[in-house]
């Protein structure tokens, strides 16, 4: 891809994303039905002082990593509603997808309840975090957007959000930077008490989790106290040596994305045949060259 037409692509992208984002707080036409399934029959709340914030990242991670394609055709809806409909029921994750992400949500909130009573969600009022604004390096978009949650927060009284995945939790850190974002906030994985998992895995680290956010010996300590057997290689998986998934670049380079995720299922796979992952969109990247499981997929 040339440079003119990344500065073109990366110009589209900005535009159709800030544009969704501050009309209908999500980045592209979402079917929100599915978004929400997982919740179906689990009786949360509707809202409340403390919400479990998904972000729509593990039921769309797949949708994310196929953003690249979609591109043109959301350009082509514009603001006319019927297409945007339209485009919610084109641009969707496969069955297994959902499927996986209702179980992983579950779980989840299974785990966050035990610790942590009456805690909401927002359903299809959900605002998406504005992760990809940031990623992508808009910034003066991600700031306005930013204030724009906030006060959707704000306005709905959350005093307390606890996320799912690294993206969202390393984007309300840069809000809390950047905009002064004042509501607190925790990973799951920060919160969550003694949980029971097996298996055996080398881990793939999140970027986020691992550099940015301090939570490399959260996780492992997690892990090895609910009895998960984790595979290190101080070369592969130490601290700060450990390389991405390349999901971040996905949308602006799709063969650059998935040359690094080959690259990266390899080394894992000198360690150890299983990878574990902490995120949804590494999972994405990783999966179509690696046997692999997320955490919330083998702990409870």
């Amino acid at each position: 891809m040339d440079e003119d037409r990344v500065r073109k692509q990366e110009a589209l992208i900005k535009s159709i994303l800030y544009r969704n984002l501050m009309e209908d707080y999500t980045p592209f036409p979402l079917d929100k039905k599915l978004a929400v399934k997982w919740a179906n029959g689990m009786n949360i709340p509707k809202g409340g002082r403390v919400i479990l914030y998904t972000s729509y990242m593990y039921q769309m991670a797949s949708v994310f990593k196929s953003y690249e394609k979609y591109v043109p055709t959301l350009g082509s809806l514009g603001k006319s509603r019927i297409l945007a409909s339209i485009g919610s029921r084109l641009i969707k994750p496969k069955d297994e997808d959902i499927d996986r992400s209702v179980r992983i949500l579950q779980n989840v909130y299974r785990m966050v309840s035990r610790v942590k009573a009456d805690v909401g969600y927002l359903y299809e009022d959900e605002p998406y975090s504005g992760s990809l604004l940031y990623e992508l390096g808009f910034l003066d978009e991600f700031k306005e957007y930013g204030k724009k949650v906030l006060g959707f927060f704000r306005d709905r009284g959350v005093e307390e959000i606890i996320t799912v995945d690294p993206h969202t939790t390393n984007t309300l850190t840069n809000l809390k930077k950047y905009i002064n974002f004042d509501i607190p906030f925790h990973s799951y994985l920060s919160i969550i008490g003694t949980v029971k998992g097996k298996g055996k895995f080398v881990m793939h680290d999140s970027c986020l989790y691992s550099r940015f956010l301090d939570m490399y010996d959260t996780i492992r300590d997690k892990m090895k106290s609910a009895g998960v057997d984790l595979v290190e290689d101080p070369t592969v998986t130490g601290k700060g040596v450990g390389f991405c998934c390349g999901g971040p670049v996905g949308p602006l380079n799709a063969d650059l994305s998935d040359s690094i995720a080959k690259a990266r299922a390899a080394s894992l796979k000198s360690v150890y045949e299983d990878v574990l992952v902490a995120c949804p969109l590494c999972y994405v990247n990783l999966e179509p060259y690696c046997s692999i499981k997320d955490i919330a997929e083998v702990i409870e």
